[in-house]
């Protein structure tokens, strides 16, 4: 077009007669954020002059009009497949709830847990029966009184080199004269005792070149007649229901028992939650997991990693 003073007079024969003024801006505006049914269906005809449309406003009003608009404008922003969906607008890319689904095991695996409790001049805090060694865990995890079981008698030595006490009930940690009591359900694996007013747990673990003694199993020092409810293995997941049993049946099938020896270069933990409120841990590093001596068991995590998946 030669001559863009026709341009008015030309838009206005082929839009019909529409009218561009502020007040057609206006109504176009207030369409867009009208219910379904009083949305403006456009004709055919009207996206092959929406360029003239655009011009004319733009010449009829004024550019710096346009910009200076004080109707209702409002940017609605909504997250894909939620609630709350802006009234009369609905775009071709939205995705229904529960379209998507993250995998919890792969969005927020979990980190490196540690429930024992620090060592203390160069020992960790510990009560020692017999040759049996349990560790503090720490005070996340406590006994309540119903969840006592016998008395195993009371704390006789209270020293700060317990590797080198011989006899008795052995403590760095529960002052002598207080007594020392079993975990109903956890046989040998978990003990009970009071530390500064706190009923605090000790696990089974390794000491002074001793674990298991006689004909103990992984079961008897780890989760005794207790079971268990949960499993997490840092930088993998968590695994709860009906999985679980398959898990502890191949940890328990198995395990085999390397040496008393602790890993000390551990980068992983599992731990075990029991359907008694307790949570007793191992620690793990190539194919091998570590509590009360160290045990070869690569088909375990194997087994957790298809769990996992699943």
């Amino acid at each position: 077009m030669s001559h863009l003073e026709n341009l008015k007079d030309v838009a206005d024969r082929n839009l019909g007669g529409l009218k561009a003024d502020a007040r057609m801006l206006h109504e176009i505006l207030n369409a867009a954020k009208a219910k379904p049914e009083r949305r403006v269906k456009w004709r055919p005809m009207l996206a092959a002059s929406a360029a003239a449309l655009v011009l004319l406003v733009a010449g009829a009003i004024g550019l710096p009009h346009l910009l200076r608009y004080n109707g209702d404008i409002s940017v609605v922003s909504q997250s894909a497949g939620g609630d709350g969906a802006p009234t009369g607008i609905t775009l071709t890319a939205d995705v229904p709830p529960g379209s998507v689904n993250i995998s919890e095991s792969t969005r927020n695996a979990p980190g490196y847990h540690n429930l024992f409790a620090a060592e203390q001049n160069a020992n960790f805090p510990l009560v020692k029966i017999g040759e049996k060694t349990y560790r503090m865990l720490t005070s996340a995890v406590t006994a309540s009184q119903s969840q006592l079981g016998n008395s195993l008698g009371m704390v006789t030595d209270y020293t700060s080199e317990p590797a080198i006490a011989s006899g008795g009930v052995v403590s760095n940690t529960v002052e002598a004269g207080q007594p020392v009591y079993a975990v109903k359900g956890m046989d040998a694996a978990l003990i009970a005792a009071d530390v500064q007013g706190t009923l605090r747990v000790f696990q089974r673990v390794g000491f002074a070149g001793t674990a298991i003694t006689g004909g103990e199993t992984l079961r008897d020092v780890l989760i005794g007649s207790a079971s268990v409810s949960s499993i997490e293995l840092s930088g993998v997941g968590r695994v709860s229901g009906s999985a679980v049993q398959e898990l502890m049946n191949t940890l328990f099938q198995y395990a085999q028992y390397e040496s008393a020896a602790e890993i000390r270069s551990a980068k992983q933990s599992v731990l075990f939650s029991l359907d008694n409120g307790l949570t007793v841990q191992m620690n793990a590093g190539n194919g091998t997991l570590s509590a009360c001596g160290s045990w070869s068991c690569p088909e375990f995590f194997e087994a957790f990693e298809d769990a996992v998946s699943d």
